[in-house]
């Protein structure tokens, strides 16, 4: 789809990647990977690829809904900023929670026990949201 536009736009333009990768500032591979369709470019990529060419960006992206969903999760930040947000937020409150239960139950280990086990996995889900949003 989009791999394969690129490519035969390049073709066209009698472009080798390693031109192209130039003309866009990114590596050779980089170019290898976006018409492999191992890769998509972002949306700064797009935008270059789409004056290089001299096409539309709805030229680029017509008929490849893998793009526009890559697209959309990739720029939505405010969703992402708001897993990032509830998660260290839950984690706060577990530790509150875990510090509270240590004091009052002191004596019983289970209870400590199961407030570790869940914070260990809130802090899975915090770690989670932070490498995602990497």
């Amino acid at each position: 789809m989009l791999g394969e536009k690129i490519l035969k736009m390049r073709k066209e333009h009698n472009l080798s990647q390693e031109q192209l990768a130039e003309k866009l500032n990114v590596s050779r591979q980089t170019i290898s990977n976006w018409e492999n369709g191992k890769f998509y470019p972002d949306i700064d990529g797009l935008v270059n690829l789409s004056k290089c060419f001299n096409v539309s960006l709805d030229n680029l992206l017509s008929n490849d809904d893998k793009v526009l969903d890559y697209l959309k999760e990739s720029t939505d930040i405010v969703k992402s900023n708001r897993n990032v947000l509830n998660a260290i937020i839950l984690n706060i409150v577990l530790i509150v929670v875990f510090v509270i239960m240590g004091i009052v139950f002191e004596q019983s280990a289970f209870i400590v026990i199961i407030i570790f086990t869940i914070s260990i996995i809130s802090f899975s889900y915090l770690f989670y949201q932070i490498i995602k949003k990497l």
